[in-house]
């Protein structure tokens, strides 16, 4: 733990993160290690401290899938339901194949349904509208900027990619599995969770509006990114969570680090206290089509990956879970076989690696260059020809 400690020291030092916050434990609970290094804010000599509140960005996911499995176990929903008559704004979308000579879009009725196993493992042919050039040039036409919206209805209801179950893109589709879970309980998502899942983990520092908690509001770290030469810099930004009037499943939450070890911990256990045994073995079986597997290989290969689960190497197997990206071999000095694992835009990460016996998750605020595409601006170049991050559609 030394040498880890000194890597963390060095890595604050050095530019490369603000600061960190480590949890980590194994099955039984005989082994639990913290640790917190750097600073609060960027720039001043104020200690970051173990117990502070990070944005999880995608790291959210976990949570609004344990919670749709949840209600699966009530018997609200089926897995391979069809989610229509719960989602119905969702799946009157059509799916966009692209633009006609009169640079209309081309959009075709969905010929099959869409389950809630679609939802929780990214193949019901959604994708974030900032990430799709379909999409951001018809978001574009109807002027709409990507990623806008202040609900899960008004900023993800725009058509599929793709026939459901044939590919896997990451997207908002576990936002919609957490509406679903919504309207099947008549709760919000902080209310079933403060429920079903804090409560019985004795959880009190996660929230989807930490700043209306008094307890929490003041131990949010300042948000930093990397800008373009890689130097951090404080965020000025808006957020993913700027404006945000509902409880956005697929990125909303804050969390202490201690906390959401003890969700993870759950799990690796399997101690039933917020899933069933068997629900939990199927978080840990591979879901995907070998349609969806490839798309899944693709994003690996791509730019994107390193935002949400560090270093990747895209030459070892990986497969989805229900919650997370699952390896399906050893990953030496990484992962092992059988581990499942995501993270979140913002840069905190997670990992049950069962095969280890160990749980862990990795607390930071730093965003990306750029945050990706969404932060570039769309140029028309002609009539009917868009172009974002130099490149044309």
């Amino acid at each position: 733990m030394g040498k880890l400690e000194q890597q963390l020291e060095q890595a604050v030092k050095d530019g490369k993160v603000p600061h960190a916050v480590v949890y980590a434990t194994n099955k039984d609970g005989s082994f639990t290690y913290s640790h917190a290094a750097g600073y609060n804010i960027l720039g001043t000599d104020d200690p970051i401290p173990e117990d502070a509140v990070f944005m999880l960005a995608s790291q959210t996911k976990l949570m609004a899938s344990i919670s749709a499995l949840q209600v699966v176990e009530k018997g609200l929903i089926g897995l391979d339901d069809d989610v229509a008559g719960t989602l119905p704004d969702l799946c009157e979308q059509p799916i966009i194949k692209g633009f006609d000579d009169k640079d209309e879009p081309i959009l075709v009725k969905r010929e099959g349904k869409i389950t809630l196993r679609h939802l929780l493992t990214h193949t019901a042919g959604l994708v974030y509208d900032a990430g799709h050039p379909h999409l951001i040039k018809l978001q574009a036409k109807r002027g709409n900027k990507p990623n806008e919206g202040s609900t899960v209805e008004s900023r993800f209801t725009y058509p599929l990619v793709f026939e459901p179950g044939t590919n896997w893109t990451y997207s908002c589709s576990i936002d919609w599995a957490g509406k679903l879970v919504e309207r099947l309980t008549g709760q919000t998502l902080e209310e079933h969770m403060k429920e079903n899942l804090w409560g019985p983990l004795g959880i009190t520092g996660i929230s989807f509006w930490p700043y209306e908690n008094s307890e929490l509001k003041d131990k949010v770290p300042a948000l930093t990114a990397r800008s373009p030469d890689g130097k951090l810099v404080l965020n000025t930004e808006p957020t993913i969570n700027t404006g945000s009037k509902g409880c956005f499943g697929g990125h909303g939450a804050y969390a202490r680090m201690g906390d959401y070890i003890k969700i993870l911990h759950s799990i690796l256990a399997n101690d039933g206290k917020i899933l069933k045994p068997e629900t939990v073995e199927m978080m840990f079986t591979p879901q995907l089509s070998p349609g969806a597997k490839a798309g899944l290989k693709a994003f690996r290969e791509g730019p994107y990956a390193g935002m949400m689960i560090g270093e990747n190497d895209p030459k070892i197997e990986a497969d989805w879970g229900l919650g997370g990206i699952l390896f399906m071999q050893d990953d030496d000095g990484r992962r092992k076989k059988g581990t499942l694992n995501w993270g979140g835009i913002t840069n905190p990460f997670w990992l049950v690696d069962r095969e280890a016996g160990l749980a862990l998750t990795f607390g930071t605020q730093v965003l990306p260059p750029g945050d990706g595409p969404t932060s570039e601006t769309i140029t028309v170049v002609e009539k009917g020809v868009y172009e974002l991050a130099g490149v044309k559609f």
